[in-house]
């Protein structure tokens, strides 16, 4: 794994090139739409900011709305969203504070 010498911002009509993000600890690790991924020094709330595209599903992990196939409730307070494609991992478990949030934009993104 490369890191990554510095994350360019993403341009508002441009295609989107990152898929999603793992965070740990105050690394971040980048994976791109072309299969290729990198290891930044940058927190994940900063390449968030970087990628406002992405959704932020939970403190670990945000994704590429495009890659989100559906979602379920298993239970009254649990989230669970389902992805697909580009190496992603295949269910991300919503924290329950942030439950309300995701629902509400997978709702405005009609998924």
């Amino acid at each position: 794994m490369k890191s990554t010498p510095h994350l360019k911002s993403q341009l508002p009509d441009s295609v989107p090139q990152v898929s999603w993000l793992k965070a740990e600890g105050n690394y971040t690790h980048v994976y791109f739409h072309n299969g290729s991924r990198s290891l930044s020094a940058i927190t994940l709330c900063k390449v968030c900011q970087r990628y406002p595209y992405l959704v932020r599903l939970s403190q670990q992990v945000a994704v590429d709305p495009g890659l989100i196939v559906g979602w379920h409730r298993p239970g009254v307070k649990q989230l669970v969203v389902e992805l697909g494609g580009c190496g992603s991992p295949e269910r991300v478990a919503v924290p329950r504070r942030r439950i309300r949030e995701v629902r509400q934009l997978l709702r405005q993104l009609q998924v």
